[in-house]
């Protein structure tokens, strides 16, 4: 990787800022299938497990391609088939694939605009009504759209969608080995741990751990179409829906008080996007190129695919809820690829193609 050491270190110094609010607890790049940078803090290594916060919506991404890849599941399958309590008005009509693009039109605040405690996400995880089985307590919630017509980004659309997962494996042994068959262990992914409720759902919203080099093979099998050495593990066509297709109910959204991120960033299925939406003047990483996708997490988890480049970036960390007290991602991109030679900002300029 070429770089200017002396740029480069100013992104290295906005990370580990002692006076900072955020803390970066890892950092990783890799660049044509080699890591290039590696370096961890505050305790963390390459060993250490990471909560993964929302990066596990698109690991359950992954997980869902996989599953319908196999016909264990279809896109336009009812959520009724599986749960009977969604058989009602406007839930009747709402399929798997609105669930994975977080349009399934559920009341669901990730995080209530008057105070965290109230947040639905909260509720669903740690309630006691809610923990025995989160994903058939999700599909009792009031409706408040009807499916495909509002974008709702949420820990329940995940969480719901491996329950749908568990009721058409109707297997328990094979269900809790899913992920490990068909993908932890093809990908040497041996640090993974991930959270079941007490009926035995995979918390897909938020429920997984594991270490950034672990995490990052994910971000791999994207970079390289679905494919794991020789086996395709996704099909190209299904990678290309989840991170280049933008979930069309966002061309669409009525904006709610609380739902900071509507209008604003654009979604594929669990993963973030930096496409342009029709009603914004600008992507929303202006500083990364436009094929970036990136999952993300509370706390500052990001990582950051980006296929013109073979190219991946990861950090994990331990930022505040505060927009103070987070890294910056665009400034990030901005740092970093200003290190590179390379600017994607390209507002009445051209770009600059420097040492990279």
């Amino acid at each position: 990787l070429n770089i200017n050491q002396k740029k480069f270190e100013l992104l290295m110094v906005y990370f580990w800022d002692k006076d900072a609010k955020y803390k970066t607890d890892a950092f990783l790049i890799i660049k044509d299938g080699y890591i290039v940078y590696d370096v961890y803090d505050l305790g963390h290594d390459q060993n250490k497990k990471h909560m993964f916060w929302s990066f596990s919506k698109s690991l359950t991404n992954i997980l869902m391609v996989i599953a319908v890849n196999k016909k264990i599941l279809k896109l336009d399958d009812y959520v009724h088939q599986y749960y009977p309590s969604m058989k009602r008005a406007r839930a009747s009509e709402v399929k798997l694939e609105h669930v994975l693009n977080m349009s399934s039109g559920f009341r669901f605040y990730e995080e209530h605009p008057l105070n965290i405690i109230l947040s639905d996400s909260i509720y669903v995880y740690y309630s006691e009504k809610n923990r025995i089985d989160a994903a058939l307590s999700i599909t009792k919630r009031k409706m408040k759209f009807p499916p495909g017509k509002q974008f709702n980004y949420g820990t329940h659309e995940p969480i719901l969608a491996m329950g749908i997962l568990k009721k058409a494996i109707n297997n328990k042994k094979i269900y809790n080995d899913f992920p490990w068959t068909e993908l932890f262990d093809k990908l040497g992914m041996k640090s993974i741990h991930f959270e079941q409720d007490l009926s035995g759902t995979f918390l897909g919203g938020s429920g997984g751990w594991g270490t950034a080099r672990d995490y990052a093979k994910l971000g791999i099998l994207m970079l390289n179409h679905g494919k794991w050495g020789e086996e395709e593990l996704l099909p190209k066509s299904f990678v290309e829906w989840s991170t280049k297709k933008i979930a069309p109910a966002l061309y669409r959204p009525k904006r709610e008080r609380g739902q900071r991120r509507l209008n604003i960033e654009s979604y594929g299925s669990y993963w973030w996007l930096n496409y342009k939406l029709p009603m914004n003047k600008h992507r929303p990483y202006p500083n990364a190129p436009e094929d970036l996708y990136q999952a993300m997490g509370f706390r500052g988890q990001t990582m950051g695919v980006i296929p013109s480049l073979n190219m991946i970036i990861l950090r994990m960390g331990s930022d505040g809820r505060k927009p103070k007290q987070k890294v910056k991602r665009d400034k990030m991109y901005k740092l970093l690829f200003d290190a590179m030679g390379l600017d994607f900002n390209l507002e009445g300029k051209k770009a600059s193609r420097g040492v990279y």
